[in-house]
């Protein structure tokens, strides 16, 4: 089995026995943004909270 299905498998046998369909597929979700966010972040991409302040002002514009 590769990395990535004994990793998701894992996971969703983590979760409670009488999680839904829809919470497991969140959970997932989640476990992957979190991975993606901590990549970048290693990798150098980020930007500084003034910045990001600045530009959720502008989209509010």
């Amino acid at each position: 089995m590769s990395k990535a299905k004994e990793e998701l498998t894992k996971l969703v046998q983590e979760q409670p026995e009488d999680s839904s369909r829809e919470e497991i597929v969140r959970e997932l979700a989640f476990h992957v943004m979190v991975e993606r966010g901590l990549a970048d972040s290693e990798a150098g991409r980020v930007i500084s909270n003034d910045e990001m302040a600045r530009r959720i002002r502008s989209w509010q514009r």
